[in-house]
């Protein structure tokens, strides 16, 4: 079966559109674009898929049959917690809560108003839609 991310690339080169075309006639930020053909996004806000439906000329609909479905699954605050935690501590093979495989982390730097540095944890997983 074709991924949301195999079928948005597809659909892009159909268009004949690099990826920064496709960024530029849809006004979506090229790190998101670059996610969602990475296969890091499985599930696209109402307003993207209808952005990218325009410029592809198909349906929302026709986008929406390829994302993946599922159900949400609670996590408790303390497991969020400790897997922040180690983010934070650089700790490397750390597993997804909600099916055990391979998370992908990292640490995001940003900068509040008073020029402070903010380090955020960061991780998605790499078979289901588990993300901090």
């Amino acid at each position: 079966m074709t991924s949301l991310a195999e079928f948005i690339q597809t659909k892009r080169e159909q268009a004949g559109l690099s990826i920064y075309g496709l960024a530029d006639r849809t006004s979506i930020a090229i790190e998101v674009l670059e996610d969602i053909e990475a296969g890091k996004e499985l599930f696209l806000p109402v307003t993207i898929r209808q952005k990218l439906a325009r410029v592809f000329k198909c349906s929302p609909n026709d986008i929406r049959k390829y994302e993946r479905e599922y159900e949400f699954q609670v996590i408790s605050d303390e497991v969020i917690d400790n897997i922040k935690f180690s983010i934070l501590q650089h700790k490397t093979n750390l597993k997804c809560p909600i099916c055990g495989e391979p998370l992908i982390t990292r640490i995001a730097k940003s900068y509040d108003l008073d020029d402070n540095l903010i380090l955020t944890p960061k991780a998605h997983c790499t078979k289901c839609v588990f993300q901090l």
